[in-house]
């Protein structure tokens, strides 16, 4: 190991983001390693339309029982065998705490594998993951189960806590509070990103989702969910959900355009080019190489780095852009060595300004969707990513790499690095 310093570029004219890391380069010939994290599986459900889809009426701990069975069920390994479990999750109380432990049961793993939650906002999902892989590093454990889950349904955004009022005197902490709609108009105002711009980008996630889910690429991931849904005559039907719900296969330019901004009067974010409050689930298996390979399970990915970083605030969208390079430094590769990313589109907004001011080439960007067309089920969407990522990272046949990011409220921004070993 060896430490560089990392320029990441210029947030503002004035401001420059520096990181110190520890970097282990991997490049194009990382050697297999008995203390490499590696993923061993990974399933995701459905994703509900919020309020109004087939999971409205489903709580978050049934949703997370479904895919922590699933991911268990399908490599044959014992509940007993797992270490430790982190689950992501934004909106519940405490950040869901008591929801974990009870789905934890509902699964029926056993009471000595201890469970704990994490909120790190839009990358709770991501977060889990890391903490986990940071119990192995440390040798805690050498097996844990990282997952996400979010019923936007059933608790809302937008309520800050017990927060002091002097926030008010600190703009930075003020723009903590900043909805993250504005947000993304003042990416959009400050770095250029049009209104069609970002209506094109839209589009394109959604075509990009709907040939997925024709192709049926996205069976592999999802675990049929069996479910009541509520009428609003309060009679309640039993439904099997295994395809998500807001891929919409008539979005067209056109109609993109004739929506109105959805935050300011004169502004270019819309509901047509943000993503989709909704609700879901997603667990990854994780584990060190010399274990997972002792037992015989597979090895879907190897993560090779990771990173969190700050930005301003009220830009907080453009987190990606700079945890994106933090991460491939870590890795010892750059952004022609990727072969897909994974970038969250909470708004169209920062995901074009994230992958213009990077150079990643379009047809790199969620080759089969993103959040505009999927759905953004908060404490979710991270551990989803990784799931779709190393699936398809799979699908190419041979070695090759992949990186998911996000950004995250309140002004940071978290990236991974993925490497798929070949078949």
């Amino acid at each position: 190991m060896h430490r560089v310093k990392v320029i990441l570029g210029h947030l503002s004219p004035s401001q420059t983001l520096k990181r110190e890391v520890s970097v282990s380069p991997c490049g194009s010939g990382a050697a297999a390693g008995p203390d490499d994290i590696v993923i061993v599986h990974g399933r995701r459900t459905a994703i509900g339309k919020a309020k109004r889809g087939s999971f409205k009426d489903t709580t978050p701990d049934e949703l997370l029982s479904a895919v922590m069975k699933a991911v268990m069920r399908d490599v044959g390994l014992s509940p007993h065998k797992l270490g430790d479990i982190c689950v992501g999750n934004v909106l519940q109380p405490g950040a869901g705490a008591l929801m974990a432990r009870i789905s934890h049961f509902l699964s029926e793993f056993p009471e000595t594998v201890p469970v704990y939650t994490v909120n790190r906002q839009c990358s709770s999902g991501l977060q889990a993951l890391f903490n986990i892989a940071g119990a192995i590093r440390s040798r805690s454990i050498d097996m844990g189960l990282a997952c996400g889950v979010e019923s936007m349904s059933l608790r809302a955004i937008g309520k800050p806590g017990d927060v002091s009022s002097r926030l008010m005197d600190y703009d930075k902490a003020r723009d903590c509070i900043i909805p993250m709609g504005i947000t993304s108009e003042n990416v959009a105002e400050r770095y250029g990103i049009s209104r069609e711009k970002q209506d094109a980008f839209a589009l394109s996630s959604h075509q990009k989702a709907l040939r997925a889910q024709s192709s049926g690429l996205f069976e592999q991931e999802i675990v049929p969910v069996t479910t009541k849904v509520a009428g609003d005559d309060g009679t309640e039907r039993v439904v099997t959900v295994t395809q998500d719900e807001g891929i919409r296969a008539g979005t067209s330019l056109a109609g993109l355009s004739k929506l109105r901004p959805a935050f300011k009067s004169d502004g270019s974010t819309t509901a047509g080019n943000s993503s989709q409050v909704s609700d879901g689930a997603a667990a990854v298996l994780v584990g060190r190489r010399s274990l997972v390979e002792s037992w015989g399970l597979p090895v879907m990915g190897v993560l090779r780095a990771s990173a969190v970083v700050g930005v301003p605030p009220d830009v907080m969208g453009i987190g990606p852009a700079y945890a994106i390079p933090a991460a491939l430094e870590k890795a010892g590769l750059t952004v022609a060595d990727i072969d897909v990313f994974e970038i969250n589109e909470a708004f169209a907004s920062q995901a074009v300004y994230c992958v213009e001011k990077l150079g990643i080439p379009v047809e790199k960007v969620n080759p089969n969707g993103g959040a505009i067309a999927l759905g953004h089920p908060l404490g979710c969407t991270g551990a989803r990513q990784v799931v779709t990522l190393l699936n398809e990272l799979r699908r190419r046949g041979r070695r090759a790499y992949g990186v998911v990011s996000m950004c995250i409220g309140t002004g940071m921004g978290a990236a991974a690095v993925f490497e798929y070993p070949g078949p």
